[in-house]
């Protein structure tokens, strides 16, 4: 006998071309089966590009151009527009040698001459105001201390300034002068002129204890008026 080939049999009962689905209906393409594709991919198409050669001889016109290149001047930058304006820092003018060497020779002789001036003026208070002692040979032991710091310049420019004021001031017994330019001293270089600077305030104590016996000595005596009947 033979076979019959399986035959699957849908339940579903053949619609016509004018029936109208309802609602709740399957579609139509639920039942129709989907042929099988047994193609194979086509295999994708890619560009191929050529490697660039690693070592590629440079010819004579590559090694021209290197040249030709290289004498060429530096491209030029583009120059500023009308609304640009190009500005620099300002700096301190440069010195000639001749002018710097004129300042350092001028700064000696002043710190020199400084020197020297405070140092004979102290001296010639010592000798025409006080008289000598144990105290006068102290003074002049701190004054020496003084002179070798300042020659050993670990005194400032300030320093030199004020003590040539002081000696000048003392010199011409202005103690206000005098006291006001030590209190400064000792208020703003304390470090610098605390191994001096008790001789200078000996100097100003020691003056102005003078000047005030020498006003108290040229006070006139008081006139005492006796009454005429005590002689009676």
């Amino acid at each position: 006998m033979e076979e019959k080939k399986d035959e699957v049999v849908s339940t579903q009962k053949k619609l016509q071309a004018s029936h109208d689905p309802g609602w709740n209906d399957p579609p139509k393409w639920a039942f129709t089966p989907t042929p099988a594709t047994g193609s194979t991919p086509t295999k994708r198409l890619l560009n191929k590009r050529v490697a660039f050669p690693l070592n590629s001889s440079t010819g004579p016109a590559s090694q021209s151009n290197q040249v030709l290149g290289s004498n060429l001047p530096p491209p030029m930058l583009p120059s500023p527009g009308p609304g640009q304006v190009l500005t620099s820092a300002p700096h301190a003018p440069l010195l000639a040698p001749s002018s710097i060497t004129a300042d350092a020779t001028s700064s000696t002789v002043n710190k020199q001459q400084s020197l020297t001036d405070s140092i004979n003026n102290f001296q010639k208070i010592i000798d025409s105001k006080l008289e000598n002692g144990d105290k006068t040979e102290e003074v002049k032991r701190r004054l020496d201390v003084m002179k070798s710091m300042w020659l050993d310049d670990k005194l400032n420019s300030q320093i030199h300034e004020k003590m040539l004021e002081l000696s000048k001031a003392l010199l011409r017994n202005d103690i206000e002068t005098a006291d006001k330019i030590h209190v400064f001293l000792m208020t703003n270089h304390t470090a610098l002129c605390n191994a001096w600077i008790s001789a200078i305030r000996y100097l100003i104590l020691a003056l102005k204890d003078k000047n005030f016996s020498e006003n108290a000595n040229n006070q006139p005596e008081p006139i005492l008026l006796l009454n005429s009947t005590e002689f009676n």
